[in-house]
C-alpha cells in the first residue's frame, strides 16, 4: 500500500476543506493585520489555514491527523456543505495567487512552497470536481466510520501508562460512544450525496464492510466491557448496534443494486496527465509512465531468469529452505516479526545506512483487522499521526492461513520466511515508512511537515528493497533476490495498469489478465490488486516514478559531491526535506551541499 499512514493522511488532506478563520484553542496562527509579513510567513499562514481551519467541519479528518479535540463529533454531509467546501478551496487558490503573482522575485524555498500549496489545492479541487469519489462510492461513509473508530481504538489511553489517567480513558470512551451515536445519521446523509454510484466501488466497498462486525463485536466490545461501568457499557452497546444496523443496511442496498451500477472509475487521459503534472509535480505523462513501467517489468523478468538459471546450476531451492527458514505460526509469529525488525535496525546502524535518531519511537506489531484485509492482504505500516505528539507506530500483518502452503507456492503476498519478512519490514518499518514519516512529521517548516508525496514515500521504500540486497543483508541468498525481482515486476505491472485503466484504454478484465500474467498472482489476487488500482488513479505509480527520481538524484549528488560523497550522508540529506516531491527535493538538496550534513539534520529537527 501503500502505507496505511499515508493513505489515511491523503484521505484526510483531500477533504480538509472549510471557511478560513482563526480557530481559537486549536491554533494561534493568525497574524495581526497591521504586521508586515514576509512571503514565507504568508505562505505558511495559508497552509495552516488549509489544514487547521476545516477540522471543525470535518472531524473525522481531525482524528486521522491526530487532533483529538473533535473525536466525539461528526458533520452532517450535504450538497450545500460540499458547495461551501469547493468555494473555500477556490478562495484559497485566489489568495495563493495574490501572495506570489507571476514574475514575483521569490527565494528557492518560497517558490517551492508555492508549488506545493498549488499542488495541494489542485488535488482537492479535482477531488470534488473531477474524481468525485464522494458521489461514486456508496460504501464510503460507512467505511469512514469503521476506520475512524478503529483509529480511536488504537489510540485508547491506558491508565498509568505515560501521563494517562482514569479520566483520560473515560473521555476517550465517551468520544467513541458519542461518535457511534451520531454515525447512522452521518452514514445516511453521506449516502445521499452518492448520485453516480459505481459498480467496482460497490463490490470492493461491500467486501470491506463485511469485516465490520468482527471488529465492533470483537476487540472493541471486549475492551469496552472490561473498561466501562455497566450503564456506560449499555450505552456503548446501543450505539454500536445502531451503527452496525446502518452498515448492514448499506451492505444490503449495495448487494441489491450494484449489478446495475456502471463502471465509472476512469478519469480520462487529460485529467490523468494533469494530475501527474499539477498535483504530483511529476515530469511525466501517461505514456511516459507506461514506458518506465515496461522497463521495470523487463528488468524484473531478466533478473528472475538469471536467478533461476543460477539456482538450477547450484541445485538451490527457492523459498524457506534458503530464505532463513520458515517463520513460526500462531502467536509466536508476532514476536518473530519484532525480532526481524530489530535485526534491520541493527543492520542499518552497523552499516551506516542512515542515522537512526535516539528519539525514534517503537513499532507495535499487530494482526490486520478483517475489515482492512480486502485492501491490505500483506503487511502495512500505520505511522505516528501527523499532527500528534505520538512517536510509536503500528505494523499490521495478515498471517497466512497456512505458512506451508504459502511457502509451497512462493506466495508474493505472504511473508512466510525470514528473508521475505526482512524485505517487507525494510520497506514498511526500518528504515522505510516508519522512520521516514517519523522524521518528516518533526520538520519545523509547516508546509514541509504536512507534505505527503506518494512518489517520495514509496520511492524511498521501494529503493530500499534492492539496496539491502546489494548491501549484503541476505548474504548470497538467491531466494531473497528472487523475491525482490518479483516485486519489481509487480510494481512495473501496477504502473502499466494504472494509466491504462484511468485513461479508459483498458477495461477491468484486460487489466486483470495482464496483471496475473506479469506478476504470477492468482486470479483472485490479480482481481483484487486491479480493483484497488482502478479506484485510486495515480497512487500505485508512486513506486516506479519515485524510485527512478530518487536514483536520478543520487547520481546527481554523487557527481556534485565528488570524493566527499557517501551513501549515509545522501540518505540523511534526503530524509531531511520531509515527504516532499522530488521536483522540490532535488534542487534544494543539491543547493544545500555546502552545508554540513549535521546542520541539515538540525534544521529538519532530526
Amino acid at each position: 500500500m501503500s502505507v496505511a499512514a499515508i493513505s489515511a493522511v491523503k484521505r484526510a488532506r483531500a477533504f480538509l476543506l472549510a471557511l478560513v478563520s482563526c480557530v481559537g484553542a486549536i491554533t494561534t496562527h493568525c497574524t495581526p493585520a497591521n504586521a508586515q509579513e514576509t512571503v514565507h510567513e504568508r505562505l505558511t499562514k495559508l497552509a495552516q489555514d488549509m489544514v487547521y481551519v476545516p477540522l471543525r467541519r470535518h472531524p473525522i479528518n481531525a482524528t486521522f491527523l491526530g487532533i483529538t479535540t473533535y473525536d466525539a463529533d461528526l458533520e452532517t454531509p450535504s450538497r450545500a456543505y460540499r458547495d461551501e467546501d469547493l468555494a473555500m478551496l477556490r478562495k484559497w487558490k485566489a489568495q495563493l495567487a495574490e501572495i506570489a503573482p507571476p514574475g514575483a522575485n521569490l527565494s528557492l524555498v518560497d517558490r517551492d512552497d508555492f508549488k506545493l500549496l498549488e499542488g495541494r489545492l489542485a488535488e482537492q479541487i479535482d477531488g470534488l470536481t473531477v474524481y468525485r469519489l464522494d458521489q461514486k462510492d456508496y460504501s464510503a461513509p460507512a467505511q469512514a466510520i469503521i476506520n475512524v473508530v478503529f483509529v480511536q481504538f488504537l489510540h485508547l489511553p491506558i491508565e498509568g501508562h505515560g501521563a494517562a489517567t482514569a479520566a483520560d480513558v473515560a473521555r476517550a470512551w465517551d468520544a467513541i460512544i458519542a461518535r457511534l451515536e451520531k454515525a447512522p445519521r452521518y452514514i445516511v446523509a453521506g449516502q445521499a450525496l452518492v448520485i453516480s454510484p459505481g459498480h467496482l466501488y460497490g463490490l470492493i466497498g461491500d467486501e470491506q464492510l463485511a469485516g465490520a462486525p468482527d471488529f465492533f463485536k470483537g476487540a472493541l466490545t471486549d475492551t469496552a466491557k472490561a473498561q466501562l461501568a455497566p450503564e456506560t457499557f449499555a450505552r456503548f452497546v446501543k450505539a454500536r448496534d445502531a451503527t452496525l444496523s446502518t452498515i448492514e443496511q448499506t451492505s444490503a442496498y449495495i448487494k441489491a443494486h450494484v449489478a446495475s451500477w456502471p463502471e465509472n472509475y476512469a478519469i480520462g487521459r487529460d485529467a490523468y496527465d494533469r494530475m501527474l503534472r499539477e498535483e504530483q509535480l511529476l515530469p511525466y505523462n501517461a505514456s511516459d509512465v507506461e514506458d518506465l513501467a515496461a522497463a521495470e517489468l523487463a528488468s524484473g523478468w531478466a533478473t528472475e531468469a538469471w536467478l533461476t538459471s543460477l539456482a538450477k546450476e547450484r541445485g538451490t531451492p527457492f523459498g524457506a529452505p534458503t530464505g532463513g527458514g520458515m517463520a513460526p505460526g500462531g502467536r509466536p509469529l508476532i514476536g518473530y516479526y519484532r525480532d526481524r525488525i530489530a535485526d534491520l535496525r541493527k543492520f542499518v546502524v552497523d552499516h551506516g545506512v542512515v542515522t537512526v535518531p535516539a528519539w525514534l519511537g517503537s513499532i507495535e506489531v499487530v494482526e490486520t483487522p478483517p475489515f482492512m484485509q480486502p485492501v491490505s492482504p500483506g503487511a502495512s505500516m500505520y505511522a505516528p499521526r501527523l499532527l500528534s505528539d505520538e512517536k510509536n507506530g503500528y505494523y499490521f500483518i495478515t498471517p497466512p492461513k497456512s505458512l506451508e502452503e504459502a511457502a509451497k507456492t512462493l506466495d508474493m503476498n505472504q511473508d512466510f520466511d525470514r528473508d521475505r519478512i526482512w524485505s517487507t519490514a525494510a520497506h514498511e518499518a526500518m528504515p522505510g515508512h516508519f522512520l521516514q514519516l517519523s522524521i518528516a512529521k518533526r520538520h519545523p517548516d509547516f508546509i514541509r511537515k504536512t507534505e505527503q508525496s506518494g512518489a517520495f514515500v514509496e520511492g524511498w521504500a521501494f529503493y530500499l528493497e534492492e539496496m539491502f540486497v546489494r548491501l549484503g543483508l541476505f548474504g548470497d541468498d538467491l531466494d531473497a533476490r528472487l523475491f525482490t525481482a518479483r516485486w519489481e515486476r509487480v510494481r512495473g505491472a501496477r504502473a502499466v495498469v494504472d494509466p491504462k485503466l484511468a485513461t479508459g484504454e483498458w477495461n477491468y478484465q484486460q487489466a486483470s489478465d495482464f496483471f496475473a500474467a506479469q506478476t504470477g498472482f492468482t486470479k483472485d489476487q490479480a482481481d483484487a490488486a486491479v480493483a484497488g488500482i482502478a479506484l485510486y488513479p495515480g497512487s500505485v505509480i508512486a513506486y516506479t516514478v519515485g524510485r527512478l527520481q530518487l536514483e536520478n538524484l543520487l547520481a546527481a549528488y554523487m557527481a556534485k559531491a565528488g570524493p566527499n560523497a557517501s551513501l549515509h550522508e545522501f540518505h540523511d540529506r534526503l530524509l531531511s526535506y520531509g515527504a516532499t516531491p522530488f521536483a522540490i527535493v532535488m534542487p534544494e538538496l543539491l543547493a544545500d551541499l555546502a552545508k554540513p550534513v549535521a546542520e541539515v539534520r538540525r534544521q529538519a529537527n532530526w
